[in-house]
């Protein structure tokens, strides 16, 4: 039987919160816009964060469930069991469709979706 031990849990490695969302975020496949649009979360919040400016957030859980990862994983580097966010099929073709628009195009999408979603709230 072949034990793979996690170096950050004997503290060979250790990672910082940031790291561990930037590590979570590019094993996703996303950029920092993706997840800011996905999670709530502002991309100058995720960016300070990844770039281990601040020790802790109040965002973990909001970034947890956009990444679909434990958000004891992101506190603490150790999960407490597997969480995996299932996305429907439509939500799948989205983030497909926004990672291969270009930067400028996927602001513009992105404004256009808040200004549906507006529209919707007043009806």
């Amino acid at each position: 039987m072949n034990n793979v031990i996690d170096k950050e849990m004997l503290g060979l490695t250790p990672m910082k919160i940031g790291d561990r969302v930037k590590k979570a975020r590019e094993d996703a496949g996303m950029t920092q816009e993706i997840l800011a649009s996905i999670s709530g979360v502002p991309q100058a919040r995720i960016s300070a964060l990844e770039l281990n400016k601040h020790k802790k957030s109040s965002y973990l859980i909001q970034l947890s469930t956009g990444l679909g990862v434990d958000p004891n994983w992101l506190l603490t580097g150790v999960s407490s069991g597997e969480v995996k966010v299932d996305y429907t099929p439509i939500e799948k073709e989205i983030l497909s469709l926004t990672m291969q628009l270009t930067h400028e195009q996927r602001v513009r999408q992105i404004a256009y979706m808040r200004e549906l979603v507006r529209e919707n709230s007043k009806l």
